[in-house]
């Protein structure tokens, strides 16, 4: 018999650690001890900043802000990987879900936004999309140590829910660190 645990903390932790990095994209550790990256997007669009300081509220106003005035893909699509990391950041899975899903189906997917939805279904427990999501990241030439450490780590997620003896157990519970 299979047995999956899926533990969620009852106060989500997002602490803020700024660390210097020549990319230009914000990453953020999801589910603690895991070391699952997300990231914002490379173009600097409304709210981008405020996520990036952990002002996630300001962020995310800000953000679908500027997502209500523009409708051009190449517009919109930064500012979707920017909620759907924000999201993930707060552990809004509803609305990460919603973003992170939009920014994969613009029709101009990235790397950043596969990766990030691969993290979004890791953290729901969905280790088959994730495996898929960050198969199609790999194939993107950018960011690719990131998409390697995340896939590292689904695997073996996916390895662990697979074997019957063992238990998964799923921590909702992130420490974000930026680096821009």
């Amino acid at each position: 018999m299979k047995t999956a645990i899926k533990t969620f903390s009852p106060a989500v932790v997002a602490m803020l650690l700024i660390m210097p990095n020549t990319s230009q994209a914000s990453t953020f550790d999801v589910a603690a001890g895991s070391q699952l990256m997300v990231k914002t997007s490379v173009a600097d669009v409304n709210g981008v900043r405020e996520i990036e300081s952990g002002n996630w509220e300001l962020g995310i106003r800000k953000s679908k802000a500027a997502l209500a005035r523009n409708s051009a893909i190449s517009l919109r699509k930064p500012l979707l990987d920017n909620l759907c990391a924000a999201n993930l950041a707060i552990s809004n899975m509803e609305q990460a879900n919603q973003y992170c899903n939009d920014a994969v189906n613009t029709g101009k997917a990235s790397v950043i936004s596969y990766n990030n939805r691969a993290v979004m279904h890791y953290v729901m427990g969905n280790f088959e999309a994730s495996l898929e999501d960050l198969d199609k990241a790999s194939s993107h030439g950018r960011f690719q140590s990131m998409v390697a450490g995340n896939l590292k780590i689904v695997k073996q997620q996916n390895t662990l829910s697979k074997n019957d003896d063992l238990m998964t157990v799923q921590y909702s519970s992130l420490l974000a660190t930026t680096t821009r």
